[in-house]
């Protein structure tokens, strides 16, 4: 939090507005990604899903193709959540994760996503549904 406060991030908050401990944090992170708005952004919801399912670094490519979203959304949202992810360059295309994976582990804890108001079934089952789309089984 102190890198993030040293580069302004938090210029426009009170001290005593500041989030308290780890968890505080995460939830500022979640709101600061937009995830709070309404109508919710289920966009962004699976592909906050897909990354922490995935586990790994993922490309754009990899993302939109197990959220079923368009390249260009996913590359919007990456965008606008640069400070919480980490991009490694040395693959080509290259891949996504976020920053730290205490981080992840908040992301993907089930009762953050439904307090979102998304039901986890649902997106595994689509993921799922995404990762065997063409298999012969």
């Amino acid at each position: 939090m102190l890198p993030a406060i040293a580069d302004g991030f938090y210029n426009d908050k009170p001290l005593d507005e500041l989030p308290v401990g780890l968890q505080g944090y995460y939830e500022n992170h979640w709101q600061l990604m937009g995830m709070t708005t309404k109508p919710l952004p289920r966009d962004k919801i699976k592909i906050v899903y897909v990354m922490c399912a995935l586990s790994s670094p993922a490309s754009r490519q990899t993302i939109a193709n197990y959220s079923k979203q368009d390249e260009f959304t996913v590359q919007e949202v990456l965008d606008g959540w640069q400070q919480f992810l980490q991009k490694q360059e040395t693959y080509r295309p290259p891949r996504y994760r976020f920053y730290h994976e205490s981080f992840r582990d908040f992301l993907h804890r089930q009762d953050i996503v439904q307090a979102a108001g998304v039901m986890l079934p649902n997106i595994s089952a689509e993921i799922a549904d995404n990762m065997t789309e063409g298999l012969e089984l």
